[in-house]
């Protein structure tokens, strides 16, 4: 069974955010936030060793090794409908026969895959609160980073007829493809690869992927979008610095949601 190394850290909330971009340049598969007071404790995940700078290594307080499990599986033990709004509701797909959809509620049902976009997480909750506001029929729509597809599946049940996404995991196509038969949708073209990869402009545009893999597409999400940004993944604490790069880049904020320590933008050209 395979193994993944585990790095333990303490560093202070001023340093966090730089030693967290660093260990994304050494290629973490994520990081988990155990305990964020004064002093942040948090854990880094590596498919393997690695060699940490002197810098890294003075805020190391442990390393563990953590065998695989079948995530999926125990996805599930945790995984209940969620209501996004009064109209919204994601549903695991093994409780489409089961879980009785209110009244006029539009259901997204998800099998948790291998890529991000459940409906549990803030920002994609956040994300999909925006589309239901802004999105109206016809409209086409791009999603940058698209995941298991639910962003995208959620503009088809609102009426979008062009929807587009892209994402850089090679599972992509397969996990959309289930996801949009146990909806009942059809054609969302997913391409495998980056927003370089798309060369039509879009009503909306959205994004909900962590701040460090955002910033450097938002030239080209500007480029792709005829008015309209969605863009959620940032942190609370990275409110101010993001904020900057969306005005270089001519990017209005016309609405901020936030939700736990997250939050989200919509802007327009």
């Amino acid at each position: 069974m395979k193994e993944y190394r585990v790095y333990e850290f303490y560093v202070s909330k001023e340093e966090f955010e730089v030693l967290e971009e660093k260990l994304f340049s050494l290629g973490t598969l994520g990081i988990e936030i155990v305990s964020e007071e004064e002093i942040v404790r948090f854990r880094a995940y590596f498919d393997g060793d690695i060699k940490l700078t002197k810098e890294l290594s003075k805020y190391l307080v442990s390393e563990s090794l953590l065998k695989e499990k079948n995530w999926n599986e125990e996805w599930k033990k945790y995984f209940k409908p969620v209501m996004v709004s009064k109209k919204i509701w994601v549903i695991p797909s093994w409780m489409k026969k089961d879980f009785k959809v209110p009244k006029g509620a539009i259901p997204i049902y998800i099998y948790p895959g291998q890529t991000f976009g459940t409906g549990t997480h803030e920002t994609t909750k956040l994300t999909m609160r925006f589309i239901e506001k802004i999105l109206r029929p016809n409209y086409s729509f791009l999603d940058v980073g698209c995941g298991s597809g639910i962003l995208s599946i959620l503009a088809k049940k609102l009426g979008a007829k062009k929807v587009v996404g892209c994402d850089v995991q090679k599972e992509v196509a397969e996990e959309v493809k289930l996801n949009s038969s146990l909806n009942e949708v059809s054609d969302i073209k997913v391409i495998h690869g980056s927003i370089d990869d798309i060369k039509d402009k879009f009503d909306i545009v959205v994004s909900n992927i962590e701040k460090h893999l955002l910033e450097p597409l938002i030239p080209e999400i500007v480029k792709r979008a005829k008015k309209t940004v969605v863009l959620s993944g940032i942190l609370k604490k990275q409110k101010d610095s993001f904020k900057e790069v969306l005005k270089r880049n001519g990017l209005k904020i016309l609405e901020e949601s936030g939700e736990g320590e997250w939050i989200a933008f919509l802007c327009r050209k």
